[in-house]
């Protein structure tokens, strides 16, 4: 850069519209939020002029709270209605003993009446092979012994051997012998045999016979009887005769009595029995599904009881192994005791936590008061803004101002590798040494490498060689815009001019700041131009990636500070975050991102 000469003093300059002591946003810069400090031609205590509050967006302290359960927050378990499980357990088993013993006596009962029905069957078949065979022998007889009667109008011979069947014979009731024309020609009946008359049929007998062989179920005598029909062909001109004999059913329906009466006591004697063997399964039922409940519902009730004791906060509760109670209770009081145990130690990390968070919430709030606040502060003809956005609560990245007299400003930025609680930690230790080593010189001795090596000192001193940090510092003086800076592996910070519009930087090499007190740094010096932006950053901000994993850059930074320029050093510096930001939209925050703008524009 040019070199050129300027006469404005260190004075801070109002700006039009504000009073001498008050900034452009109504706030006085000699009255910041954590302490009071004073930019004027006067030296000013270096220690309370880095009690500024930090340049963080607000964030509201997070804490955990971990408070005992009372017993009033417990549910109420007495409220709850039901069946107890044991009570199920033998309701059911008594229910379903009722069901198959009831199933089984609907079979027996089928079971026997099927049988006796079967019997009956049976019975009914062969009282009416008896008597087919029967009638067809007769019928036979009557029909060889009465063809020679019959043509010889013998009916008196015939009444004889009808009623002689009869009389020989107790089931067959009657026998008839009809000719062609259904005439009565000859009948075991004696007020049947006077003369021919027209054929008495029995009740409910089918009129209008026919001369075929045929076996029906008619009435005689109030009486059910089998009516066997046997044709007789004697050799009428007029057709065959017929043969009917009544057979008697009452044997039959005796029989069919008492297997009636057979199968009633039969079922009778299955259904006592049954409900005998029921009742007697339904008690022992009972007996083994209370035993059985009991064992199974015990374990329940003593872990039940065990996490009424979890839950009002008694972590000690523990159950035993249930004997005889299952695989599945067991498995559940393993599982029980695997909880609880897990509740213990998740309550204990919590507390931890919380502890750790109340630790961070104290080293942010320490951090805060060490750095700058977030407004922009104008020292003569420069105007200087910066801002931390951490990645974590607590961050690596620092950046001060300090007045070092009525001309010179003291510009500084770090980078702790790492971010978190440690590196936050490192970062304002390192920072708080490093303003107290420049109390102890006067400001005319300060300078660019004195102060970078000091904090050098100071790191190493602090981390110990576990952690390092980047740097850039630089000591600019207000009057004739000289830059004396020195780096130690730091970004170069960039410099655009709103007049010409051209884009450099103040280069300068050094090593990592903590892991050698004897690291050796060196300075450089540049002239400031009017309308120059110089802006220092970290590697957070060019290290932003977007979705495709591409990385913000250099480049892309420099391209929007030109787009920018025409802004305040305040508003530059929220549009460069603001850039950042959209760049990786929908990623998080990898490393802890730092801007400062500091813009010199003398009158």
């Amino acid at each position: 850069m040019s070199l050129s000469s300027t006469n404005t003093r260190l004075n801070p300059t109002p700006e039009p519209g504000t009073s001498p002591g008050t900034s452009p946003g109504g706030t006085s810069p000699q009255a910041e939020r954590t302490g009071s400090r004073e930019i004027t031609g006067t030296r000013e205590s270096t220690a309370t002029r880095l009690t500024a509050n930090v340049g963080l967006p607000h964030v509201e302290a997070t804490g955990t709270l971990i408070a005992p359960l009372e017993a009033g927050e417990l549910p109420n378990v007495a409220a709850i209605r039901g069946l107890r499980l044991d009570q199920i357990l033998l309701l059911t088993t008594t229910a379903l003993v009722v069901v198959i013993v009831g199933l089984l006596a609907a079979l027996s009962v089928a079971s026997t009446q099927s049988q006796f029905e079967e019997t009956a069957r049976r019975s009914t078949e062969r009282i009416q092979e008896q008597a087919r065979e029967l009638g067809r022998t007769v019928g036979q007889t009557l029909a060889l012994t009465s063809v020679t009667n019959l043509r010889d109008n013998n009916y008196a011979f015939l009444e004889g051997v009808a009623g002689s069947i009869v009389s020989t014979n107790p089931n067959i009731l009657r026998v008839q012998i009809l000719d062609p024309e259904g005439l009565v020609m000859a009948d075991s009946e004696p007020k049947a045999a006077d003369a021919p008359a027209e054929a008495e049929a029995p009740e409910n007998a089918p009129s209008g016979r026919a001369a075929e062989q045929r076996l029906v179920q008619a009435f005689y005598r109030n009486q059910a009887v089998y009516e066997i029909q046997e044709p007789i062909d004697y050799g009428s001109t007029s057709g065959k005769g017929l043969v009917v004999i009544s057979y008697s059913l009452r044997a039959l329906q005796e029989q069919l009595e008492v297997l009636e009466r057979d199968k009633r006591a039969t079922v009778r004697a299955n259904t006592v029995r049954m409900l005998g063997l029921g009742l007697g399964f339904v008690v022992l039922a009972g007996v083994v599904a209370a035993f059985q409940s009991r064992r199974i519902t015990r374990p329940l009730g003593v872990l039940t009881h065990k996490v009424m004791q979890l839950a009002a906060g008694d972590l000690g509760a523990r159950t035993q192994s249930a004997s005889g109670a299952g695989r599945e209770v067991k498995t559940l009081g393993v599982v029980f005791n695997h909880m609880a145990e897990r509740i213990k130690v998740l309550l204990d990390d919590v507390r931890a936590k919380a502890q750790l968070e109340r630790e961070v919430s104290l080293a942010r709030t320490v951090q805060e008061t060490l750095l700058p606040g977030r407004d922009a502060v104008q020292v003569g003809p420069l105007r200087i803004a910066g801002l931390v956005v951490t990645a974590d609560a607590c961050g690596g990245d620092w950046w001060f101002r300090a007045v070092l007299d009525e001309q010179r400003v003291v510009i500084g930025i770090g980078d702790v590798t790492g971010h978190g609680l440690s590196t936050s930690l490192v970062a304002t230790s390192a920072t708080s040494g490093f303003a107290s080593a420049m109390t102890l010189r006067e400001p005319t001795e300060v300078n660019a490498q004195m102060l970078i090596t000091a904090l050098n000192v100071t790191l190493a001193n602090v981390g110990r060689g576990e952690h390092q940090m980047s740097s850039s510092l630089a000591v600019i003086d207000v009057s004739n815009g000289l830059v004396d800076y020195a780096a130690g592996a730091h970004p170069s910070p960039l410099v655009f001019n709103k007049h010409s519009g051209q884009v450099a930087s103040l280069p300068a090499r050094g090593p990592l700041l903590g892991a050698s007190v004897t690291s050796q740094f060196t300075s450089r010096q540049a002239q400031l131009r009017p309308g120059d932006i110089i802006v220092w950053y970290t590697d957070g901000i060019t290290e932003a990636r977007d979705g495709t994993g591409r990385m913000y850059g250099t480049q892309r930074l420099a391209a929007a500070v030109q787009t920018h320029a025409h802004l305040s050093a305040e508003a530059l510096r929220d549009a460069l975050l603001a850039d950042a930001r959209a760049y990786s939209a929908g990623q998080p925050q990898r490393d802890d991102i730092t801007v400062v703008v500091a813009e010199y524009s003398p009158a």
